[in-house]
């Protein structure tokens, strides 16, 4: 019996902007993509929004391989420390449209 294949899981690391005070980061760790917000659940929206937008592209230009691009390893050092993080589920409903994507884990940077 062929096993199923599993979708992509994506890691989602949520920290404050070094670069701009009182903003957050929303990082996907699997795709090294970030988006910056007022607030951690508006940068995880944005997030979720640009990689449906890079998916959407990637996917007609037939280029899905070149976007998994895995973050710096200073980032995934990250998890190490890292604590569960449950958005509101305003946030959460919002899938990202992308069939091969499977799922997404939060977490805040400690």
């Amino acid at each position: 019996m062929a096993r199923k294949k599993s979708g992509l899981k994506l890691t989602f690391l949520i920290y404050p902007s070094e670069d701009s005070p009182g903003k957050y980061v929303a990082h996907c760790l699997e795709l090294d993509v970030v988006a910056v917000g007022r607030a951690e659940p508006e940068a995880i929206t944005l997030l979720k929004e640009l990689i449906t937008e890079l998916w959407k592209a990637a996917a007609k230009d037939g280029t899905l391989d070149d976007i998994i691009n895995p973050a710096p390893a200073q980032f995934w050092r990250q998890l190490l420390h890292a604590e569960p993080y449950e958005p509101p589920h305003e946030v959460t409903k919002r899938h990202i449209k992308a069939p091969e994507i499977d799922g997404v884990t939060y977490v805040r940077a400690a």
